[in-house]
């Protein structure tokens, strides 16, 4: 691995070649982007900046996967106790059952802080990924997060500058001029990049990134994110807009996750694909719940045996309408594809 030393020499010497940072964001729309779960108005381009309402709690990511690069950019709360995040090496949608991706999340919060975390740079994995932090955590070797070494953050609404640098599975995190966290031995090491919505509006501006070559040896799958099969979201996580009920009342939407009631009848969204792959994540609540899905006409009873847990399928149909439904369930990370 390399050391900090080094890293600090490698980016002092490709930081002098300015046309070797590329914009990530073009400041005018999202080319580049893909909006992976949430509705179209969670992000939007603004004067210049990335804007996120946070609401629903999801992310954005590239539309490319990155290996070794620096990645720079700026970024601001516009309230109190704000949150966000940034990802990098994730995988392409959602881990099973959450908004988030599986991937390094680099902390993008305001002044909320407990003894075991700040809100100055954390660096940590979440939903899969793994790391070993530079420094342990005060809270046990078995926590896979950085603490910064100094607090540097500006609080909400000023701006914050970040450095990101990812060379062959270490990652390490300038704050406002200063590396203060980072980690050695990421898994995955190759992967899209992300920022998140996490219920406040944030900001972001200057994206940019340098491409550096890739590992030598080249790294195997295992340590490589999925990649983008081509999967869009057909839940925006905030209404019901796009799917009809006879019942929906007895339909609930809560943060990305969508509650059928006792009672409540099919949950039905129009299919635009001649033939298509669906992916979705539900659960059911209580030993009396059930959940089904249809696909082609047919109604496909799910195993409810295990209460409370998450189960992810993937299914394929060629029908006019897909439909979801039960009593006392939970569905998110509704997802679907075109077969060819």
């Amino acid at each position: 691995m390399l050391s900090m030393f080094s890293q600090l020499l490698i980016i002092s010497v490709l930081c002098a070649q300015t046309t070797s940072f590329k914009p990530l964001f073009n400041g005018k729309n999202l080319d580049g982007w893909t909006i992976v779960n949430g509705d179209r108005t969670t992000w939007v381009a603004k004067d210049n900046m990335l804007v996120t309402t946070g609401k629903p709690t999801g992310v954005i990511r590239t539309n490319k996967m990155y290996e070794n690069f620096v990645l720079e950019l700026e970024w601001r709360h516009m309230v109190e106790n704000g949150n966000a995040g940034l990802f990098v090496w994730s995988d392409p949608i959602p881990a099973k059952g959450v908004p988030f991706t599986r991937a390094i999340e680099v902390q993008i919060m305001d002044g909320k802080e407990l003894d075991w975390y700040t809100t100055h740079g954390d660096i940590f994995s979440i939903w899969g990924s793994k790391m070993t932090p530079d420094e342990p955590h005060p809270n046990g070797d078995h926590i896979e997060r950085c603490l910064p070494s100094e607090r540097r953050s500006h609080p909400s609404p000023e701006w914050n500058h970040y450095v990101v640098t990812c060379i062959d599975g270490q990652i390490n995190l300038s704050v406002n001029g200063a590396f203060v966290s980072g980690a050695t031995r990421v898994s995955p090491r190759r992967g899209y990049i992300c920022l998140e919505a996490e219920g406040t509006e944030a900001h972001f501006k200057n994206i940019r990134i340098m491409e550096l070559p890739p590992s030598a040896p080249p790294i195997p799958p295992s340590k490589t994110a999925n990649e983008d099969l081509g999967f869009t979201t057909i839940f925006n996580g905030i209404d019901l807009s796009g799917w009809i009920s006879n019942t929906p009342s007895l339909w609930t939407v809560k943060d990305n996750v969508l509650h059928c009631k006792k009672n409540s009848d099919t949950l039905e969204a129009v299919n635009i694909y001649s033939e298509y792959e669906l992916t979705f994540d539900y659960k059911c609540n209580d030993e009396d719940s059930s959940s089904y899905v249809v696909i082609d006409g047919h109604v496909t009873e799910l195993p409810c045996s295990v209460s409370g847990k998450w189960t992810r399928l993937v299914l394929r149909g060629k029908g006019d309408t897909i439909g979801i439904g039960g009593s006392n369930a939970n569905f998110t990370n509704l997802f679907t594809r075109p077969i060819k």
